[in-house]
């Protein structure tokens, strides 16, 4: 497990000229594997040579003692109508394998009440740049008043107010239409899939986000102001310490769903849990019962792998709570092909093909899941149409982008596109010597079982998983028990268009 293992803070201040540089250069090494679109003098002159009266920088190390993350708190006194104020600003990075566990709000939370502790009844704010929907989130979640927010628009005399600060900081504006959209120039590294996860993110937080700030791939940043009054302090220091003792509350609830007794008391909860994924919100109470009384509730940390590529296991995973990273090897190092969050369901590869695990798992932010025996499983996928329907689509849509995700025939459509031609594919069970015709121009998918067709006179068999052009109408005769998909004639020949275009423009 990837892991911080230890934490300094420094304060560049009482470094010298040539101690700075040595940590703005290390710091600067880790900054450009998360971000992108700021050179090395920009990045010391903000984080380690900034012109704030006060500076923190929190450095995160793993066990080797390499550093995986930084954390740099600025204070700036001024003089706003007249008021002294404090203007709080922060940047914050970690390496994807060492976040999710909130060390930046708990950096920053004493130092803030400190501060604010020496100079009662000085006006305070915080004065975020947001450049991803992660950050916004985080601040959503802890305090009680954030602005802009999605409750309501923004009061004109604090949204003037907010403008004047961003401009004090030489951040300009984007376009008229969105005022709080400000130039910043941090870039988030993320992957394909990373995006499309905090597209469609089911966090309030994060839709607000996206939707304030559709252009934040392009390094624009949200200003975001949180007034550091004594009730939303309050309301960061009750949530910092009620997120603290959930997980070994949660943990205690797991063990407690062991012993014969407490168990009946949790059961209703774990079945709310369950219930709010889409696979299981139709069964009916005593089948859920069987269900939760037979299943494992597991509460994890962030950064924990849930299992790993080429383990052995046949469970199938609901994440009711929380995030996950889907991760498959590239050049020996881990890259993320998926984000999960709530509701989702995993390890149905292994589940229904019978292999070992085809990706290893790994929480994104502290989640607590469901792991349910393949035993169990089996009588409700036969008994179900609805779960049977929803964990095969669910196996076809990882199948199929394992299969293509490195095809450059298939990289115009992009991973949205791929998974919405898969989408209008018409799904088929074949009992054994059952036969299927495909129209020339379709393609075919097959997902499990084995297939038999005819090929220039001769008779081709193939099995799970295959995805090929019917050139010709073929006719497919089931050799075993299958799933197979066909994929519309309409997307294969506007992928061959693509790729005669492609072709003639070289």
């Amino acid at each position: 497990m990837s892991r911080i293992s230890s934490t300094d803070v420094v304060v560049p201040k009482s470094l010298s000229a040539e101690e700075r540089q040595q940590l703005a250069r290390a710091l600067y090494a880790v900054h450009e594997q998360i971000f992108d679109g700021v050179e090395f003098e920009a990045f010391t002159q903000y984080v380690v040579e900034s012109k704030a009266e006060h500076t923190w920088i929190q450095i995160h190390r793993n066990e080797a003692g390499d550093i995986v993350g930084y954390c740099g708190l600025h204070i700036f006194e001024r003089t706003l109508g007249g008021v002294p104020t404090a203007v709080f600003r922060a940047e914050a990075g970690s390496l994807r394998a060492y976040r999710g566990g909130n060390v930046t709000m708990r950096f920053g939370m004493p130092l803030a009440l400190s501060y604010l502790l020496r100079n009662p009844g000085r006006r305070a704010y915080y004065l975020g740049a947001l450049v991803h929907p992660s950050s916004y989130t985080l601040l959503a979640r802890y305090f009680g008043q954030v602005w802009p927010q999605r409750e309501g628009a923004v009061p004109p005399e604090l949204q003037s107010f907010i403008g004047e600060l961003a401009s004090g900081f030489g951040l300009k504006q984007v376009t008229p239409e969105r005022p709080l959209v400000r130039q910043v120039g941090w870039k988030t590294r993320e992957t394909e899939v990373e995006r499309e996860y905090w597209q469609h993110c089911d966090k309030p937080a994060a839709r607000f986000f996206t939707e304030a700030n559709p252009s934040y791939g392009e390094g624009h940043g949200l200003m975001t102001l949180v007034p550091l009054t004594v009730s939303n302090m309050a309301h960061l220091v009750r949530t910092v310490c009620g997120r603290k003792l959930r997980q070994p509350v949660e943990t205690v609830k797991a063990l407690a769903r062991k012993l014969p007794g407490a168990a009946r008391l949790l059961r209703s909860h774990g079945m709310k849990q369950v219930r709010q994924s889409p696979l299981f919100a139709h069964f009916d109470t005593p089948t859920l019962e069987a269900l939760v009384r037979r299943a494992e509730f597991l509460t994890l940390p962030a950064g924990q792998h849930v299992f790993r590529k080429g383990d052995a296991s046949d469970e199938l995973y609901l994440l009711v709570r929380g995030a996950a990273y889907v991760l498959a090897e590239d050049g020996g190092e881990e890259k993320v092909v998926d984000e999960l969050g709530t509701g989702a369901v995993f390890g149905e590869m292994a589940m229904l093909a019978g292999e070992r695990r085809s990706a290893a798992i790994r929480t994104a932010t502290a989640s607590t899941l469901v792991r349910i025996p393949r035993s169990v499983l089996l009588p409700l996928l036969a008994a179900h149409a609805h779960l049977r329907q929803g964990v095969w689509q669910t196996f076809a849509g990882r199948r199929f982008d394992d299969l293509v995700r490195d095809n450059t025939r298939f990289s115009p459509l992009g991973r949205k596109g791929r998974l919405a031609w898969l989408r209008q594919g018409q799904h088929r069970e074949l009992a054994l010597q059952e036969s299927l015709s495909v129209e020339e121009g379709c393609s075919l998918f097959v997902l499990s079982g084995r297939v038999e067709f005819e090929r220039a006179g001769m008779w081709v068999t193939t099995r799970s998983s295959v995805l090929m052009e019917a050139a010709h109408a073929l006719r497919v005769v089931a050799r075993e028990p299958t799933q197979l998909i066909v994929l519309p004639r309409k997307a294969a020949q506007a992928q061959r268009r693509e790729d005669w275009r492609a072709s003639a423009s070289h």
